[in-house]
């Protein structure tokens, strides 16, 4: 990829058409990233998908590999993780002084939308001008793939800023809270999240989940993902246990399921309506 040509023969059909598409942006961040200079093993993941971390000179990234039969790739994930810099929230004023920053580490950011309302997500540009990038939904997580420092702008629906987001470690993971609500970190579990984490988990084994408890978008990822989570509950048998771990970064409940078979961890966040916000299988959200 840093030279430009990928071996489109060792992929499969799908798996080329979608670096083809993407070649230009993946050349640059694999250029941005320097020489390749470690390659290490983390696990299986949901779907049978190999985890290999990757040290790169000037960063990290994670790597999601599925194999076909014929030893081909059939689908890669690749998830930029920027560099050792924290990153951060800059206030509105400084807008003005701030600009898009090259030759930095790539990196993926999660901005989750717990504000109440839709906000609009801007990019600045080398010139600090904005550029409209996106509309975050209420209670909605929106991913941007960028690179360290290089400053979003979330602002509301008439576009006044909000809070400046600076990407990095501390921000990989960022919630758009409600103005108003009150600070701090949360350490204890949402009420109702463990009966709702067990309800799901119970349906998707069957089969069945619920799709109204859901938020559009955990419906449409729970339909997506359902045929690899159903065959990875059934290979762990019977839930016997859960116990309460902490919350990640974008304000989830953190679970230790214990199973007939096996322990997994589950993420969790509840909607103001009670329903399913984020859901995910292992440390994803």
């Amino acid at each position: 990829m840093q030279r430009g040509t990928p071996n489109y023969e060792r992929m499969s059909t799908a798996l080329a058409g979608k670096i083809r598409r993407q070649a230009s942006e993946l050349q640059a961040m694999f250029k941005a990233f320097g020489a390749v200079e470690s390659i290490f093993f983390r696990g299986v993941g949901p779907g049978g998908y190999d985890i290999y971390g990757v040290k790169f000179a000037n960063g990290v990234a994670e790597f999601r590999i599925l194999l076909a039969a014929d030893d081909k790739a059939d689908d890669v994930i690749f998830r930029p993780d920027g560099n050792s810099k924290p990153g951060g929230i800059a206030a509105c004023s400084e807008e003005g002084s701030l600009r898009a920053t090259a030759e930095t580490a790539p990196i993926k950011v999660l901005i989750y939308n717990g504000s109440g309302s839709d906000l609009q997500l801007f990019k600045l540009d080398a010139e600090g001008k904005r550029s409209a990038f996106g509309t975050i939904g209420e209670e909605m997580t929106f991913p941007v793939t960028t690179y360290v420092d290089s400053p979003w702008v979330i602002a509301d629906r008439s576009g006044k800023c909000l809070e400046i987001v600076l990407p990095g470690q501390q921000t990989r993971f960022h919630t758009v809270e409600a103005s108003g609500r009150p600070g701090g970190a949360r350490t204890v579990p949402l009420a109702g999240s463990e009966a709702t984490l067990r309800g799901y988990i119970e349906a998707v084994g069957r089969g069945a989940p619920d799709y109204d408890r859901m938020t559009s978008e955990v419906a449409a990822q729970t339909r997506q993902q359902l045929p690899f989570n159903q065959a990875i509950l059934a290979r762990l048998g019977t839930l016997r246990a859960m116990s309460f771990r902490g919350v990640s970064g974008l304000g989830s409940d953190v679970y230790i399921a214990q199973f007939a078979n096996g322990s997994a961890e589950w993420r969790i966040g509840l909607a103001k309506d009670g329903t399913i916000g984020r859901i995910a299988l292992g440390p994803q959200y």
